[in-house]
Order: C-alpha cells, then structure tokens, then sequence
C-alpha cells in the first residue's frame, strides 16, 4: 500500500537548545455515491427544487503531506508542504500524478511572551475549535484537499485553565504559493470558470474555561467580511458583515450522563450595492444533546440524543431576487463535511444551512484505537425555501468503523489505521426526485 511507503524521520537534538523533527502522513480514500442531492444554483423560492443527479460518482483521492520544524528554546517554525490527487473513473474531471505542490502549513510559534502569559502564532495554521460548527476549516473550496487559515493567533493565558485566542484571519480565493497545477477556488460557494472572486476576511475571539472540571464552557465571537463574489451565471453578487456570537458548554452532569449544547446567533448586512442590497441579516444556530456511557462495560457502550437546527430563510442566499432579512445561517468557517459527506452536496460547497436534525447515535468504544457507531434521523428544512411544498429532506443513516492495522511500523512510529464510512438518505419530497442516496467510502491513513 502506498500509504506504507517511503517517509520516515526521527527528532534531532543537538544539545544547545536546538531540536529538529519531520515526517509525514498519508491519506487514501475511496468514495461512491448514487443518487446524490445536487445544489441548484440562482434559484428563486416559486421554482427551486433540489435535484438529485442521476449518475453515480466513482472516485479515488490520495492526500500525501511531509512536514518538518526547528525549534530554539521558545521559538519554533514549523512548515508543511502537500498535494491531493484524485482519479474518476466515470467523469471527466482527473489530475495527475501529482499535479501539483501547495503550502499547507508554515508558520512561527513564538512562547511564553509578556510574563509567560501570551503564545504567538503567525502564518499559514490549522484552527478547529470546539465541534468545529462555527471554525475549522479556512479553505472550504478545495473540499478535502486543505482546512488552513492565514492568520496571527494570540493564545492569552488568563489563568491555569482559562484562555482567550485572539485572531486576525485573511483567506483570497486563490493561493500564490502552489506550485503546479493552481485550479482550486479557495473560497467558492459555487464552481465557475475563472473563479468566484470571494475574499473572506475576519477577526475572532474565543475564550475557554475549563476551571469548573464538570462544567467546561466556551464563548466566542466572530466579525466576518465577505466580498463581493461572482456566482456561476456570471452576476456580482454583494458582500456581506456579519457577526457572530456563541456560546458552548460540555457538561458532566454523573459517572454515566453527560451533555453538550451550542448556541450562536448571526446579525449584520448585506451591502446595497449589488444585485441583491439593502438586506439585514440576522440568524442563528443550535445544537443541543444528551449522552449515557455505560463506563462499567469494556466496550464503553453510549446513546446520544441530540437536535441540529440551523435556521434558514425563505429565499436563497445566492438568489439576486431576495429581498428582506436574511435569517439563513451562515457557517462562518465551517464549510466542510462535518457531519456528512452524502448530504453536504445540496450545499453551496458546503453551506450548512436551513436544516433540523433530530438524531439518535450509538457507539462503542473496544479499546482506543477501536470505534464504531450508527447515527441517524430525519432531517427537515427549517424553512420551505423551493416548490416542492415539502419541508422534509428524508431519512438520514450514518454508520462508521475505525480500526488499527499497523502500529510503529518505521523508526518506533507510523501508525497505520483504517476506516469505513456509510451513508443513507431515504429522501423525501423535499426534492425533485425521491430516489433513495446512497454513499460509502473507504480510507487508509497513515503518520510517520
């Protein structure tokens, strides 16, 4: 297996406070679709209906990233260089071997600043905090390929178990430092010849307090700055500042329960200029479960129960007809797969948005490096924005195993895991065909 292959490197020191390390890590997925839901670009809310594509989608990814750092008493910088191919065996779109070169990661850590109270970190960086609803991925365009910001982060100690990050964010929608093959719209909402032309531009704050050990809780805000942006048929549409405030705690309420709830809500405007203008935005975001562990049992049995809502609005957001407040969420820099890949298609590349997810999961845990569960539910529009007259999305149902397959395989490192992944929607009337969707992906990860 590739993921095997060739790249092993061990820590160097030199006994004068200088210290080197690099390796690598790779990643292989195999992914299959049928029936997927499609997003409809422009649509108006008297003729948008989502679509499902009828032709399967067969394809293969590899993702192969070599990194390195030096470190000097507080001062370290690390760099990551990567490339992301992917092979379809019945579509046009293929790359080649690698194709291309692109810095992933490059950044300077400087520690311990201002009284040992502040940790700087300047560059290109990976940020997730939280479940990753509102911040973890700062390249949502180029879907798996890349999750980086360019950012300055000020870690703030206020005291042993709390902090405050504070964050500058910059992201273009295209980066100068690829080597090769440059094709990815960083930014996009929507695929274009030529790009979408969006810059997103942000400043974050997000404290956490872990002083209350069963009551851990997170606040945070984030000031966004959209630019103007070209949607796939050509027009300008307007920029938008928004901002976002939320809140988080995972509390351990005994031995057995625990619990987490997330709330944000969004207000700002979209500017006047522009085919849309003169809008308001205001909307809001929340999730809320419970959770029983069976501790006294190996395999660490748990039960999740748990709503999703994000609020939606009656018109599309890319729709140059809309008028009114805008009270569809945003997913600020959270535009991944997060919690599935087969429905994050009916999304703008990714756009969660106007969904209500009630769901039962169950899991068990064997050991730590065995996992398993089944997640599912129905999912529902919050808002009926097409002319379907039909706000339920259909019966969604996740299931997925990681496993071990080589531990420490070169040089006292280089595990090697394995993980199966698969989705259902039995979907409804919500879209213009009620075709059951299926997904299932394979993958093989590997760290040296």
């Amino acid at each position: 297996m590739a993921a095997q292959a060739e790249t092993a490197a061990g820590a160097v020191g030199t006994g004068s406070g200088l210290s080197g390390d690099a390796g690598a890590d790779l990643r292989f997925r195999y992914d299959y679709k049928d029936n997927p839901v499609k997003y409809q670009n422009n649509r108006t809310s008297e003729t948008a209906t989502d679509p499902q594509d009828p032709q399967y989608q067969d394809y293969y990814r590899m993702r192969t990233r070599v990194w390195g750092k030096a470190a000097y008493e507080d001062v370290t910088l690390f760099g990551r260089v990567a490339d992301e191919f992917r092979g379809y065996h019945n579509a046009k779109q293929q790359y080649a071997f690698p194709d291309e070169l692109f810095l992933d990661n490059a950044y300077l850590d400087v520690r311990n600043l201002w009284d040992e109270r502040v940790d700087l970190r300047v560059g290109r960086q990976d940020l997730k905090y939280g479940a990753g609803r509102v911040i973890s991925d700062g390249t949502g365009g180029d879907g798996s390929r890349s999750t980086y910001f360019n950012a300055i982060k000020a870690e703030v100690h206020l005291s042993e178990k709390s902090t405050l990050d504070l964050m500058g964010v910059w992201e273009p929608p295209e980066d100068d430092w690829t080597v090769g093959n440059p094709d990815y719209d960083l930014t996009k909402y929507q695929t274009r010849e030529g790009g979408n032309d969006l810059t997103e531009k942000a400043g974050i704050a997000y404290f956490m307090n872990k002083t209350c050990e069963s009551f851990p809780y997170e606040a945070y805000y984030v000031c966004k700055d959209d630019s103007r942006w070209i949607a796939s048929n050509g027009k300008r549409l307007p920029a938008r500042q928004y901002h976002t405030l939320g809140v988080r705690a995972v509390p351990q309420l005994s031995e057995t329960w625990s619990a987490e709830v997330e709330s944000a809500v969004q207000a700002g405007q979209i500017d006047g200029s522009g085919a849309v203008g003169n809008r308001d935005i205001l909307a809001w975001m929340t999730y809320g479960g419970a959770t029983y562990t069976a501790a006294e049992y190996t395999w660490k049995p748990h039960l999740t129960g748990a709503v999703l809502y994000l609020s939606g609005d009656d018109d599309r957001f890319d729709d140059p007809k809309a008028s009114g407040t805008d009270t569809g969420w945003s997913p600020v820099f959270n535009r991944t797969t997060w919690f599935s890949e087969l429905m994050s298609g009916e999304f703008a590349a990714y756009r969660w948005s106007n969904l209500v997810y009630p769901h039962l999961e169950l899991g068990v845990r064997p050991d730590k490096d065995h996992a398993a569960f089944i997640q599912g539910g129905p999912h529902y529009a919050a808002e009926q924005d097409n002319a379907s007259g039909d706000s339920y999305r259909g019966l969604f149902l996740m299931a997925r195993y990681d496993f071990p397959l080589i531990r420490r395989a070169i040089a006292g490192r280089g595990d090697i895991n394995g993980a199966v992944l698969a989705e259902v929607l039995d979907a409804g009337n919500y879209y213009a065909e009620a075709d059951t969707a299926y997904y299932l992906r394979f993958e093989i990860s590997a760290k040296f």
